[in-house]
């Protein structure tokens, strides 16, 4: 699918001062997107801010092309945003996932911009360019440079083959085509370091975190005959192991490895309360339909989200609506 890149062109051309965010507990993909985007806006030399609800997890440290880049919301506060002309929301298109930085981006009153490739969709009050089929928000960023006729820099190319890379799990989900390795190609071409991207993200895991997942792999549980696989990460897990929240990323997929296991589901508790449930399907199953029911949503084959109720109620929620999805009867 081609975006027309005009409104983003039209943006820059317009404005200096931009703020660029993302969604809550930010990824690969959504780190990797916002240096790949403020390096496309810096060549034009538009002044940049990358501000975020969520902190920047560990593992992506490597990604902030210089001190302080990546800033959080809570940290520099609303007052001070408000010379910012435009705003630029990347990976996301619902309000819940902006978290406490929902009630800025609806009072913001400079033009709004979305970029993003997910189902689901909120009104941001926002132009929105989406395209539901592309494998990462990242692979959009590129192809805006591409349109837009910027240079990929070294720095905005270890960016954007993070966002694709992660969100293709390092090239092996269903979601990977031709075009998404020849992305990759351009990418490493262009300055991006294959090896040490990988080693950054996958070879320094903290005690902590494997701690963390031995315990949640300890109380794996199947059912539906070993087509459905469940865990859950307490509070408790993550106070005895010393872990942080954001080690739980890419848990999910160590379940949804299992032999036999069409949807896999990771749930998380919340330092607030309420629950966070992550979804993947192996199947014929689609997980975003899943989430939708809700209140989140996702792609086909990964999706998740933010239930209110206890540990206890939501798994048996989203269990109960799991059966019946895969035509099978309540447990007697």
């Amino acid at each position: 699918m081609d975006l027309d890149w005009s409104p983003l062109g039209e943006l820059i051309g317009a404005h200096r001062r931009f703020l660029i965010t993302t969604h809550v507990r930010p990824d690969g993909d959504a780190l990797g997107s916002e240096v790949g985007l403020a390096g496309l806006l810096e060549q034009r030399g538009k002044d940049v801010r990358v501000v975020n609800v969520s902190p920047t997890p560990p593992r992506y440290d490597f990604l902030a092309p210089r001190p302080r880049f990546f800033e959080r919301f809570a940290d520099v506060r609303a007052e001070n945003l408000t010379d910012r002309e435009a705003l630029i929301i990347l990976d996301l298109s619902s309000w819940s996932q902006l978290g406490d930085m929902s009630g800025f981006v609806r009072d913001f009153v400079g033009p709004k911009l979305v970029i993003d490739h997910h189902v689901s969709q909120d009104d941001l009050g926002a132009v929105v360019l989406k395209d539901e089929t592309a494998e990462a928000t990242g692979t959009l960023i590129l192809r805006a440079a591409r349109a837009l006729n910027a240079a990929i820099t070294p720095v905005m190319a270890a960016g954007l083959m993070t966002a694709i890379a992660m969100d293709t799990g390092w090239f092996r989900h269903s979601n990977v085509r031709p075009g998404t390795l020849r992305d990759a190609a351009e990418l490493a071409e262009a300055g991006a370091p294959v090896h040490g991207i990988y080693r950054m993200l996958f070879e320094r895991n903290s005690p902590e975190r494997m701690r963390l997942v031995g315990r949640a792999l300890a109380s794996l549980n199947l059912t539906l005959d070993g087509r459905v696989a469940y865990s859950a990460v307490t509070r408790d897990d993550l106070s005895k192991t010393g872990a942080i929240p954001s080690d739980t990323e890419d848990l999910i997929d160590q379940l949804a490895g299992i032999s036999g296991v069409e949807v896999a589901m990771l749930l998380i508790e919340q330092p607030r309360g309420g629950v966070k449930v992550s979804l993947r399907s192996r199947g014929e199953i689609d997980v975003a339909q899943l989430a939708s029911r809700f209140g989140g949503g996702g792609h086909r084959a990964a999706a998740g989200a933010l239930m209110p109720d206890p540990l206890s109620d939501s798994r048996e929620r989203v269990l109960r609506a799991l059966r019946s999805m895969m035509g099978a009867e309540e447990p007697s």
